[in-house]
């Protein structure tokens, strides 16, 4: 065998040698989440380990497949027992969440939405961790580690229950529970909530509010957790350890956000930032033909405008004076194209719109972006699309719905090249017209997302490399916590000092107050002196 024969059989052999034996934990419960863990696989796969996907239905998600490319991963998909339950159980839709104040409210939030989340997933969580053979199976593969997502923290007990260390994800930008258990500080004052404007032009109602949803939405997701947590010790039927505690034993917490498209906050090296993973820069430099019957689409006006609204909101249910007001923008720019996925065939509502406009029960939205003759994408504000428009340079107007897209319209809008716009306005023509106008003509727009999307393109650590680098020194070193300050473990009042603050002040006020005695008697012994002189 000469040299170059034995390196090659190196090459071939080595990744072998040094691939780790991984358990991705992936809950089929919403689209954009399967989505994201993923492609987390295959990236994993696509550098050597030795993947398993174990997932456990909550809903009969009906789109999965194909999702994972890599034909090296192992799947192991959970059906429960009431399977034929959730196949005949049509996929929920939220359409309350369009118009309804109360739903968006984060009081009702914390008290309701909570519960709701868990109970989709006590049944299948009941029946895995009480599922011995399951459980003994996994065991017996001896994985090296395993990777959950922590919305739907059934994957941490499992890893707990098999003996396997977890490493926790999540799929969205942030859950502000977990970034705190990982060293994170406050995030008020650099994350604008819902309703506020940002630093550094937010007033005093601003902070108010940004105090009184962070109060309530904290709570909301501790909520979550201890449902969670109590569907567990139930099923097993002895306690198990607490839930944040849990989460907090491995050395990173690997999130979708990018530190170039988000906002900027005080953070520490154990949150590990992946977001822009999911994106194929190729697809984008290299877009896939669309169909002819786009082509034509394209080719009628100068400008086109694609609307989506995701796949858990659905345009055919969206209220009808939101319609109202989106027919009249149709109507009042006649001279662009709009593409609008919409859901349902509906001829009668086909009747009411212009010939400028045409439905879509599905569009090619990546190869849509990625074309020039597409000038605006209408969007709910949905992490996906959100990445997925930042990366194609194009602007967007964002109307977000519910959950965290109100804050990625946000995240996205302070670059410049999008705008977020509340959802209620949608019922306002006029102003959704003279929008839409603004953005579709105004170079502006165009110019700055094509700036933020050469920042992305260019950024100095690519994310999949950030997640590679960041999981291998997690998997040999997973009881490594140095990065998560010590202070974490305090209690608020000495967290920030407040004991000290109220002991200077104390000590400032009592100093004042000495002043302040002192003084007065200065002056009045000055005042019976002075008596005197005159009486004298």
């Amino acid at each position: 065998m000469n040299f170059s024969s034995f390196f090659l059989l190196i090459l071939c052999v080595f990744p072998i040698i040094l691939g780790k034996n991984i358990l991705i934990f992936n809950p089929i419960f919403g689209f954009s989440h399967v989505k994201f863990v993923s492609k987390l696989a295959d990236i994993i796969a696509d550098h050597g380990h030795n993947v398993t996907v174990f997932q456990p239905f909550h809903i009969a998600l009906k789109n999965t497949e194909g999702l994972i490319k890599n034909k090296n991963i192992k799947f192991i998909n959970y059906y429960p027992d009431h399977y034929d339950e959730l196949l005949k159980t049509e996929t929920q839709t939220f359409p309350m969440f369009w118009d309804s104040h109360l739903m968006n409210n984060p009081v009702v939030s914390a008290v309701m939405m909570a519960k709701a989340l868990s109970s989709t997933f006590e049944r299948t969580a009941t029946q895995l961790v009480k599922d011995q053979n399951v459980l003994n199976n996994l065991k017996s593969k001896k994985f090296d580690v395993m990777i959950s997502e922590t919305f739907e923290l059934t994957g941490m007990y499992v890893a707990h229950l098999i003996n396997v260390p977890c490493i926790p994800i999540w799929s969205a930008v942030r859950f502000l529970v977990f970034n705190k258990a990982f060293g994170q500080p406050s995030t008020l004052g650099y994350i604008p909530l819902e309703g506020s404007k940002m630093a550094p032009d937010f007033g005093f109602f601003d902070r108010l509010n940004d105090v009184y949803r962070d109060f309530f939405g904290q709570i909301g997701m501790d909520r979550l957790g201890q449902y969670q947590n109590n569907i567990i010790e139930k099923a097993v039927g002895h306690s198990v350890p607490y839930w944040k505690d849990l989460v907090s034993q491995s050395p990173i917490y690997i999130t979708n956000s990018n530190p170039y498209l988000d906002f900027a906050v005080a953070t520490t090296p154990a949150i590990v930032h992946i977001g822009g993973i999911t994106i194929d820069l190729e697809k984008i430099k290299h877009a896939d033909e669309l169909p002819e019957e786009y082509e034509k689409i394209l080719q009628e006006r100068e400008s086109t405008v694609l609307i989506s609204f995701g796949s858990v909101i659905r345009s055919y249910e969206m209220p009808d004076n939101f319609k109202a007001g989106l027919i009249k923008m149709f109507e009042s720019l006649p001279d662009v194209t709009f593409i609008w996925k919409y859901e349902r065939d509906d001829v009668e509502f086909q009747k009411r719109l212009p010939k400028n406009v045409h439905l879509k029960k599905w569009v090619p939205q990546p190869s849509l972006l990625a074309d020039k003759r597409v000038k605006l994408f209408v969007t709910h504000g949905g992490l996906g699309s959100t990445m997925e428009v930042a990366y194609t340079g194009k602007p967007a107007l964002s109307v977000p719905i519910f959950g965290d897209q109100p804050e990625n319209a946000d995240m996205l809008a302070r670059h410049g090249g999008a705008i977020a716009y509340d959802k209620f306005d949608l019922a306002n023509g006029e102003k959704l017209t003279k929008t839409v106008r603004e953005m579709v003509t105004n170079p502006k727009f165009s110019k700055n997302a094509e700036a933020l999307r050469d920042v992305l393109l260019k950024q100095p650590i690519d994310p999949k490399m950030n997640l590679m680098k960041h999981l291998e020194f997690a998997m040999e070193f997973p009881n490594h916590r140095s990065q998560v300050p010590a202070i974490n473990k305090l209690g608020w009042i000495a967290h920030y000092y407040l004991d000290v603050i109220a002991f200077l002040t104390l000590v400032v006020v009592g100093f004042l107050y000495l002043i302040f005695r002192f003084t007065k008697i200065v002056f009045v012994r000055i005042g019976i002196l002075n008596k005197k002189a005159k009486t004298e």
